[in-house]
């Protein structure tokens, strides 16, 4: 029988190996298309399927493409109250029914400016709604560089977000090697509240 840790490592490859084998690139000629909307929206999909199976009964993942209710940002993933419905005709949930904002990324931003961005968007966020926390994803990412000249951009985003809030990262992009506890420590950072 595999413990806890054995089957949150399972999941981890799962996830990369889904993600990894469903992404696009380009289209059957060889021409490169812009697929950025596509492997978003796979990857807070294949990433919803599995929080689910560690969420709490009295809480939910909603999304891709949700709003904080009075809050014009829109965010990949929610974790919700199991009660929460969003305001009509819209995809927007009350910050008091609002556990979580989870930003996914397959990769992170290799521009600095991009990652102040959200980080000042969750800033903004919690400053308005205390009571919500914020999270980033990234899926595969450079976080041991091989050669002095490279970039951590694992390590990069570490210094933007934390301790603020929290990064983590599921593999390293270039070996798709997992980094251990990831996927666990997510899971627990997200349902220890």
């Amino acid at each position: 029988m595999e413990s806890l840790s054995d089957d949150f490592e399972i999941e981890q490859k799962e996830i990369v190996e889904i993600i990894r084998g469903k992404e696009r690139r380009e289209n059957s000629g060889g021409e490169r298309l812009e697929w950025n909307r596509f492997n978003a929206d796979l990857v807070c999909r294949v990433v919803k399927e599995f929080l689910k199976r560690h969420l709490p009964k009295q809480m939910k993942i909603v999304g891709p493409n949700v709003y904080v209710d009075g809050y014009p940002t829109e965010f990949d993933l929610l974790l919700v109250t199991e009660s929460a419905i969003p305001a009509a005709f819209t995809n927007a949930y009350s910050n008091l029914d609002v556990r979580f904002v989870i930003e996914i990324k397959s990769h992170s931003y290799e521009n600095h400016a991009l990652s102040e961005q959200l980080l000042s968007q969750f800033t903004a966020l919690q400053k308005q709604y205390p009571n919500v926390n914020c999270t980033f994803l990234t899926i595969r990412d450079t976080w041991n560089p091989n050669s002095v000249d490279s970039t951590s951009y694992l390590g990069d985003l570490k210094k933007i977000f934390e301790p603020q809030f929290s990064v983590v990262c599921l593999a390293e992009s270039r070996t798709m090697q997992l980094i251990p506890g990831q996927w666990r420590d997510f899971v627990n950072h997200l349902t220890a509240i």
